[in-house]
């Protein structure tokens, strides 16, 4: 299946709202929430977008953010993996994952990584199978009601603690 997978490179914002079906996949986030955030990431000049193509029909996307951190170097981390959830399971994502690991090494990166949300086991399972550790832990602290209702688990712990 991912044999006849073409990935390119999506550039400009109008090109990369395109991705918001599939992206839509995995979220809840309104179109117009979509595109204001897409806009913002876009204007810090380190997040860029790639999508997978089968023929005309677009099947997969991933963004990533290119940085530096004290604790990793240079890195790249990949954002909103997502793929058609009728193709899924036939090495689409490893093949946007492994274009996403190719330009880190390109770029002189140290490390990639990818954040997932607790609960998404099929993701945790999918990085493991694609060679990431669970090396680290990032903490989350929801200060609106989206968050509160796109981390429930986070939201459960502050409203446990403040009882």
């Amino acid at each position: 299946m991912a044999d006849d997978i073409e990935i390119r490179e999506l550039r400009g914002l109008a090109e990369i709202c395109t991705i918001y079906p599939l992206y839509s996949q995995s979220g809840a986030l309104p179109e117009a929430l979509f595109a204001e955030r897409l806009a913002a990431m876009l204007a810090q000049g380190n997040y860029r977008c790639i999508a997978a193509w089968q023929g005309e029909r677009m099947v997969g996307v991933a963004g990533f953010w290119t940085g530096t951190q004290l604790w990793s170097g240079r890195y790249v981390e990949a954002d909103h993996l997502v793929v058609d959830r009728e193709l899924r399971s036939r090495g689409i994502g490893a093949k946007l994952m492994a274009w996403i690991e190719a330009e880190a090494r390109r770029l002189g990166c140290d490390i990639t990584r990818a954040g997932m949300i607790l609960g998404r086991e099929r993701t945790h399972h999918f990085y493991q199978r694609s060679g990431y550790s669970d090396d680290s832990l990032v903490v989350i602290k929801p200060l609106s009601a989206w968050a509160d209702g796109e981390f429930p688990e986070a939201a459960a712990h502050r409203t446990a603690t403040e009882e």
